[in-house]
């Protein structure tokens, strides 16, 4: 059955050949019948069920026309075929028909469930890495010895987790440290004071407290 349709343009089609072999028509004739049905179609202005193309005659290697065409357009084509052979046929088509769109709806399901397993591995990668600032903000905050430092800085937290922008930082007239003093007191080494400089930096933070 998968001989007789063909996915194209992401639509499933067979061509004028495969129906002028199948239905014991010649080629030229089938050509023809789809001519006089394009004309007819044009004055109605129906959705396009035809598309012509060549292909490469395997004797002497020379390119012919020859037309794709969509279920509609196969389902026009041979409502006129009778006959036994004629009716055995087009069950076989409108089989293969069925069973290609089905595969073909499968798989859109099946990009869509991907698509989306993506955006959802992204979302958690992204809360991962905010949970993860969130984290050393909270290891510096509970070293600070600003009053309400802690306070302000959970609630700066709080905001940057929500996505939304941080607020001012408290003044204090007390003595400052630079990131690094910090870091060592949260056992992290002075070796963090770079990246975790560049964290409080986009989010607005001072650098030094």
């Amino acid at each position: 059955m998968s001989d007789l349709v063909r996915i194209n343009s992401n639509q499933v089609v067979t061509d004028s050949r495969s129906v002028a072999e199948h239905f014991g028509k010649q080629h030229n004739h089938v050509m023809r019948d789809i001519k006089n049905l394009l004309e007819g179609v044009s004055k109605i202005g129906q959705t396009p069920m035809f598309h012509e193309t060549t292909y490469v005659n395997e004797q002497n290697g020379q390119p012919y026309p020859m037309y794709l065409m969509n279920r509609d357009g196969f389902s026009l084509l041979v409502m006129g075929f009778t006959g036994a052979k004629a009716l055995e046929w087009k069950l076989k088509y409108i089989n293969a028909f069925n069973a290609m769109e089905k595969a073909l709806k499968d798989q859109r399901v099946k990009q869509v469930e991907q698509d989306k397993a993506k955006e959802m591995r992204a979302e958690a990668m992204l809360k991962n890495a905010d949970s993860r600032r969130a984290k050393l903000l909270l290891e510096i905050a509970a070293a600070s010895h600003i009053d309400g430092y802690k306070e302000m800085i959970m609630t700066k937290t709080a905001n940057m987790l929500a996505g939304e922008p941080f607020l001012p930082m408290p003044k204090s007239g007390r003595e400052r440290h630079d990131l690094g003093w910090y870091c060592e007191r949260i056992g992290k080494g002075k070796n963090w004071a770079s990246p975790l400089g560049k964290i409080l930096k986009k989010n607005g933070t001072k650098t030094a407290l």
